[in-house]
């Protein structure tokens, strides 16, 4: 056998999933595929999907021959590997491992140069000379094509198989790469797969990411250790929701607090209507029950409900309520509301007592040091600490 060049290429090494796959590959200079096949042969990435399988199979079989017409090596790096060593050495060692193979099938006293495309000007101690590195050569030379066509084929229909286990991730479509529809699937870190390689920058960003979390705030005082006990740990989204708070201009008072809290924070908020009608809808025939009965497990249940309803809407798995710190509040219905919307909703309502550790003392402290208005009632004309007695005011 004359002397031998051997070209190698990979195909992977950009996409944000799975592996990375090299293959060296020479044609037999005794027995060199025929000229028609050679002119089909060009750059991988030019050739449609179809004709690139058919040159694939073609080069396959000419391989399994007894005098075979082409030689070639393959081996893949899957992504685990890459996030251990980094792509560049990933890289490498798919080619040295794609060597190796080659060089069973050749005497390697035959092989008189080894040219990669690319300039990482890699080492290979399998080597007595060092592999050659060109720029740019995947546009000029055959070999290299053919070597482009063998690792991205193999790797599209390895690829493929996990697109059965995957179907939302269009792998059919988008190539694995940092696609519009790609970064649209990765709406969260829950949508990251096992074949996702987790050091690249997407991907590890979208892990350090904070889970989300829906609090539920109806007055600010209640707010302020909730959010300096979870802010670290979650993504808080702040809901102002409270359809019992008078009069108007309490309610008008305390949510400007809110917002002022909201800035010293930096946090994100919502505030829905003020549906006053609504509570008193809702608790009519009630009026006259205690405290803490089914007159307030209503007012719980309403704002409860809005939230969850709001979780859902904004895809927000984790939420609770800051009425938790309160020491005037059931803790137990406040639970058992917040299970019964997350059941329903496949939700996860977080069962803490924020009042624990001196929760509530915590909020004096907090609202003492901004200079935070501090209501001494809870809002609601019912209550037995509403300023002006039970009487319905004008709420406009």
């Amino acid at each position: 056998m004359g002397k031998i060049k051997i070209w190698v290429d990979e195909a992977g090494r950009w996409p944000w999933l799975w592996s990375v796959v090299a293959c060296a590959l020479c044609f037999n200079p005794e027995n060199k595929p025929d000229k028609e096949f050679l002119k089909k042969i060009t750059d991988s990435k030019k050739i449609l999907k179809k004709n690139r399988e058919q040159l694939y199979n073609k080069l396959i079989e000419f391989s399994r021959w007894d005098n075979p017409k082409v030689f070639f090596g393959v081996w893949v790096v899957d992504n685990y590997l890459i996030d251990e060593i980094n792509i560049k050495e990933a890289n490498k060692e798919s080619m040295r491992r794609a060597l190796v193979e080659l060089f069973r099938k050749i005497p390697i006293d035959d092989i008189d140069s080894i040219l990669i495309d690319w300039n990482d000007n890699y080492k290979f101690d399998e080597l007595k000379k060092q592999a050659i590195f060109i720029i740019k050569w995947d546009s000029k030379i055959l070999e290299i094509w053919a070597a482009s066509i063998i690792a991205k084929v193999f790797r599209d229909k390895l690829m493929l198989t996990y697109s059965s286990l995957y179907p939302d991730l269009n792998l059919e479509n988008h190539k694995w790469y940092g696609t519009k529809k790609h970064i649209e699937y990765l709406s969260s870190k829950n949508k990251i797969t096992w074949i996702h390689r987790l050091t690249y920058k997407p991907i590890q960003k979208l892990l350090e990411q904070k889970p989300k979390l829906l609090l539920h705030v109806c007055c600010w005082p209640d707010a302020t250790i909730p959010i300096v006990d979870l802010k670290d740990k979650y993504e808080i989204i702040w809901f102002w929701y409270d359809p019992n708070i008078q009069p108007k201009k309490e309610y008008d008072k305390r949510l400007d607090n809110f917002k002022k809290v909201c800035e010293i924070e930096k946090i994100d908020y919502i505030v829905w209507v003020y549906d006053i009608k609504n509570f008193f809808d809702e608790i009519k025939g009630l009026e006259n029950t205690p405290e803490k009965w089914e007159k307030c497990t209503k007012c719980y249940d309403m704002r409860l409900k809005k939230t969850a309803e709001l979780a859902i809407e904004l895809w927000i798995k984790e939420w609770t309520t800051t009425l938790n710190i309160s020491p005037h509040k059931d803790l137990d219905k406040m639970f058992k509301i917040g299970d019964k919307y997350s059941l329903k909703n496949n939700l996860e309502f977080l069962k803490i007592a924020f009042r624990k550790n001196g929760g509530f003392e915590r909020s004096v402290d907090y609202t003492k040091k901004y200079n935070i208005y501090r209501q001494n009632y809870c809002g609601c004309i019912y209550s037995d600490t509403y300023p002006w007695g039970r009487i319905i005011l004008n709420n406009n």
